[in-house]
């Protein structure tokens, strides 16, 4: 009886780990016996607790949904936590305004066509010759890449801005460190998994591939305005095809993020990349770790300013608009 119990126990917590803020409404399919698709799991918002469980069930439906309301900003902080692997605390101690609102992930995250993502899923894990669960966790990279390339496009298209996917991406390459210590295991190597959803690269191509169509004339049939959705897609395949990484270099990106994470883990929030750069965890000369000190310098540029390393991605620019005719 306990033995059923204990296994009932583990199941429920599996079930109720929440799963990252860019995920697709695809992936909650998949079986939860496996660190990767546990670490999927993460949801996007944590449960708003009132008081004790007494206290919660004697709110009137009216009284729980002001509750509900009342609490909106730290759900989206809680979703951009999720993303990035920094919370509240860490931007409110640099006066810092929330990034991107929950709605606005979510306006992101389901700008793309779906109908294909498991088949598509399948196919690049199948097409992998490493070794499970490495080749998952690459085909997920694969998968993300093409997904969020998409989405990017597409909200670009809808809004002739880039604001939106350019925050994204940084959001998504800082998770990739900041969460790093989420690894898994293999042949006495471990591997950060939240590395297969950082797409920030292929976000910045489709960026610019957005704003060079989108400042050609609008009567131009490449225009972006002029895409159907067809040819959307067929754009973020091929650029994803030309950009995404190698299973190599995905895999030693991988291995760099998950040790160097786990090397300052130590030290307080705001010192532990710092740390990771000055220390040569994360070597400069990858254009990864660049795009890296690129995020963290337009998030939390004030870490670092005392840094002369990396004095020139601090206040780095973001282009918030396209160029229009």
């Amino acid at each position: 009886m306990a033995t059923v119990l204990s296994h009932s126990h583990n199941m429920t917590s599996l079930s109720q780990l929440p799963r990252p803020a860019n995920n697709d409404e695809a992936l909650p399919h998949f079986s939860a016996d496996h660190k990767i698709i546990a670490w999927l799991f993460r949801a996007t918002q944590k449960p708003v607790k009132y008081g004790s469980m007494a206290y919660d069930a004697a709110l009137t439906p009216a009284q729980r949904f002001l509750a509900e309301r009342a609490s909106a900003p730290n759900d989206d902080w809680q979703t951009v936590a999720s993303l990035c692997g920094h919370g509240q605390e860490d931007f409110a101690s640099l006066d810092l305004d929330l990034p991107l609102t929950a709605a606005e992930i979510d306006h992101f995250r389901r700008n793309h066509r779906g109908a294909d993502n498991l088949v598509g899923r399948d196919f690049l894990r199948a097409k992998s010759d490493l070794p499970s669960p490495l080749g998952e966790l690459y085909g997920l990279y694969r998968h993300r890449a093409r997904v969020d390339t998409e989405a990017a496009l597409f909200v670009a298209q809808a809004t002739t801005s880039t604001r939106l996917a350019c925050v994204m991406a940084d959001l998504l390459a800082i998770g990739a460190f900041a969460q790093g210590h989420e690894c898994i295991a293999h042949m006495m190597s471990t591997y950060a998994v939240p590395v297969a959803f950082d797409t920030s690269d292929l976000i910045d191509h489709a960026n610019r591939e957005a704003q060079r169509r989108l400042a050609l004339p609008i009567d131009h049939p490449s225009h972006l305005l002029k895409l159907s959705p067809d040819e959307v897609h067929v754009l973020a395949t091929n650029i994803v095809e030309k950009h995404v990484l190698s299973g190599s270099d995905f895999l030693e990106k991988a291995s760099l993020l998950a040790e160097a994470r786990q090397d300052v883990n130590r030290l307080p929030t705001n010192k532990q990349f710092v740390t990771a750069i000055r220390e040569h965890d994360l070597p400069r000369n990858l254009a990864w770790v660049a795009r890296l000190c690129v995020a963290y310098g337009r998030i939390f540029g004030p870490w670092l300013v005392h840094t002369p390393e990396l004095s020139g991605v601090v206040n780095r620019p973001v282009d918030n608009q396209i160029p229009r005719n």
